[in-house]
């Protein structure tokens, strides 16, 4: 068999994709000049992408084979065989011989240097940087290239803003007192950064004050133009997804009422409120998508205008998306991103906000640097803070460091502290004894214990298991008590609004995530189980229709067409429509109100009484509940745990099927290979 045979039988194994394997066929036949171990690196690069992956890092590939074949699924034995054809194939190899036989290749472009194309035609392009040797699909080099020019030209220039009107702007927001070493102001300190540079990050975890901070950031920015007699900056707000723009509308909303604002510079504060934007869309709909394409109608030749673009769960955002917002902008309009660095990566390619925060917690922060925290933002850094060799990059990024939604002590924030601990000898110093004693902790809301830990060694194809089993139909039953509870047959409009209402908002109250979407402990099986389990519990009264009565569905892509966005959830229910009650889907319309869709038009939607962890970032649940399988997975990583944990308002359930995979997942990091970090220094 040769090696192009054996690839191919790897598709039937489904160890690779059939389109891995056909990209690969296809460089064959076009550059004949291909080798088989060049044509084994493409295949890697092009499997990659499913992965999240945006190039193949082919030192760190030799040392493990098998860490980009990751998938959700359990292997047969077909696959193990696979597997290790696979890994003994790329043991063969030593990195001079293979990028020898890449180099050699005509459909691979060799960069000089980071941006320097050689070859246009290229599908592959090579990069070696820092001890690195990176092979990309052309098209997320040349996404990963247009971040960074992006970034690099909002880093060089000096800032519009003196330094005078920053500090007195800022002692005016936060106050004139300096603080001590222990208690610095990371709000303040992030306002002023972000101030005095065209591109900054402000990042931290849930209850940090991200919102609050950006809030007084574009105060502040807003107020300098104002005391100098120019006119209003352009402001525009966006988020990722759907769901992330409407819940960031309402907290930004809820946020500038209550924001107290001192009157600045002779400038009301109401009058200064008028003028910071409170509408988010998402970042689609900034950018405006072109029909039936994966353009934008903003572009380099058609840029939106705006002097400051805010992005929230910048951690969702892939690396081909932030680089069609970089295209798709001024080249001087201010860009500021907001995120959890801590979350999971975006589902596809990339881990763009990772990598540019790859030196939040140290700081990094030159001496120049503190000095100017310590001159015009008042505070001191901590010795710890300050690197003399720090990255240009990392002067303008910002970590907020203390949760005012989990106070310290607050067993919710210990939990996800934990799991975010990264420790120098995991088998010596485990996690799992730890996570235990935090469970034990008493603390309760609602008379009911802030955190329960369930232990699920098994999933019954019939029932789920007692306390599990309990759980669930005590969580969904909420808001399915709310879904019974229908008006009357008076066909009041306005009657089964509120009641649309009071269902969505009764339906957040609890979610069940998981971390798979296949098998039985997945997506797909657990989704089948529930709707069962709460017929017999007689909390749905028929699932025998598609659209039953209380179906909660996901859209699972972007459809302009009625307006729904990847992310949105809504219920089945009913609606009066010219006298009679019609089966519709009621949706929040990210205003307040509820919006009532025909189902014939939801094209892409999907049951979510499980939901992934990925699909729950943006989101907040009052009580979250999330099932980890009893098998190990590259799936599960501290970060995809650590973002469960956070969706969690008042209550977390954690599900574990086996204590070793937890303890393996919580010392599991995300890792995708790019350059972009490299790139900016």
């Amino acid at each position: 068999m040769t090696k192009l045979e054996q690839m191919q039988a790897w598709v039937d194994t489904g160890l690779i994709r059939y389109i891995d394997y056909a990209l690969v066929n296809f460089i064959r036949e076009q550059a004949q000049d291909t080798s088989e171990d060049a044509l084994l690196a493409m295949l890697l690069v092009s499997h990659s992408v499913s992965m999240g992956q945006v190039c193949v890092d082919l030192k760190d590939t030799l040392v493990t084979p098998l860490a980009i074949m990751s998938t959700d699924s359990t292997d047969d034995e077909a696959q193990q065989i696979a597997r290790a054809q696979l890994q003994s194939w790329i043991e063969s190899l030593t990195i001079s011989e293979w990028l020898s036989a890449i180099e050699a290749c005509s459909a691979v472009a060799v960069m000089a240097n980071d941006f320097e194309d050689t070859n246009h035609a290229a599908p592959f392009v090579l990069v070696q940087q820092q001890g690195k040797a990176l092979l990309y699909l052309r098209r997320y080099w040349q996404a990963e290239k247009t971040i960074v020019s992006g970034i690099k030209a909002r880093l060089e220039p000096a800032s519009r803003i003196s330094n005078v009107d920053i500090r007195n702007l800022l002692n005016q927001l936060f106050g004139e007192k300096q603080h001590d070493y222990e208690d610095t102001d990371w709000q303040r300190i992030a306002c002023g950064i972000a101030a005095s540079n065209h591109f900054s990050i402000i990042t931290g975890g849930p209850g940090t004050g991200k919102t609050t901070t950006v809030l007084k950031l574009l105060a502040l920015l807003q107020a300098e133009r104002l005391m100098h007699q120019l006119p209003p900056l352009a402001i525009r707000l966006a988020a990722p997804t759907g769901k992330a723009a409407a819940r960031l509308n309402e907290s930004i909303a809820d946020n500038l009422a209550r924001l107290a604002l001192p009157e600045l510079e002779n400038l009301a504060p109401q009058a200064l409120k008028a003028v910071i934007p409170t509408q988010v869309m998402t970042l689609h709909r900034l950018l405006s998508p072109k029909p039936n394409s994966r353009q934008f109608q903003h572009n380099k030749s058609n840029p939106l205008v705006a002097d400051i673009v805010v992005i929230d769960e910048a951690s969702m955002i892939d690396i081909e998306m932030m680089a069609n917002l970089f295209d798709g902008i001024e080249p001087d309009a201010r860009v500021i991103l907001l995120g959890d660095k801590d979350q999971l990566a975006s589902v596809e390619a990339g881990y763009v906000l990772g990598d540019l925060c790859q030196g939040a917690v140290d700081g990094h922060y030159t001496q120049e640097t503190a000095d100017w925290i310590r001159d015009i933002c008042q505070q001191n850094l901590e010795e710890r803070f300050i690197d003399p060799q720090g990255a240009v990059l990392n002067q303008a990024v910002c970590m907020l460091r203390r949760s005012y939604r989990f106070q310290d002590g607050g067993v919710i924030h210990r939990l996800a502290s934990l799991v975010n601990d990264e420790r120098d000898d995991p088998l010596n110093d485990p996690k799992m004894p730890e996570l235990k004693d935090v469970f034990r902790q008493k603390e309760q809301y609602e008379n009911t214990p802030v955190l329960r830990y369930l232990e699920q060694e098994q999933l019954p194809t019939s029932v789920l298991q007692n306390a599990f089993q309990t759980l669930l139909i005590k969580g969904y039953g909420y808001y399915l008590s709310v879904v019974h509870a229908m008006p009357s047959t008076a066909m009041d409009s306005a009657l089964f609004d509120d009641w649309g209402k009071q269902v969505l908002s009764a339906h957040a109250h609890f979610q069940l995530l998981v971390a798979l979407r296949k098998g039985e402990w997945g997506v797909e099986g657990m989704n089948a189980k529930i709707e069962q389990m709460l017929l017999s519990a007689k909390q749905l009264t028929s699932i025998d229709s598609l659209w039953y009565l209380g179906r909660p569905v996901m859209v699972t892509q972007n459809d302009y067409s009625v307006d729904l966005m990847n992310g949105d959830i809504g219920i089945s229910l009913l609606y009066p429509v010219n006298g009679e009650l019609k089966q519709r889907v009621v949706f929040s319309d990210g205003k307040g109100d509820v919006r009532w869709v025909l189902p014939s038009r939801l094209q892409s939607v999907e049951t979510v009484f499980a939901m992934t962890v990925h699909k729950s970032q943006g989101s907040e649940f009052h009580h979250t509940a999330m099932l980890l399988p009893g098998q190990n997975s590259p799936i599960l990583t501290k970060e995809l745990i650590y973002t469960g944990i956070t969706r969690s308002k008042k209550h977390f359930t954690l599900i574990s099927g086996d204590a070793d995979v937890l303890e393996s997942a919580m010392n599991r990091k995300v890792v995708r290979s790019s350059g972009l970090s490299l790139s900016i220094q």
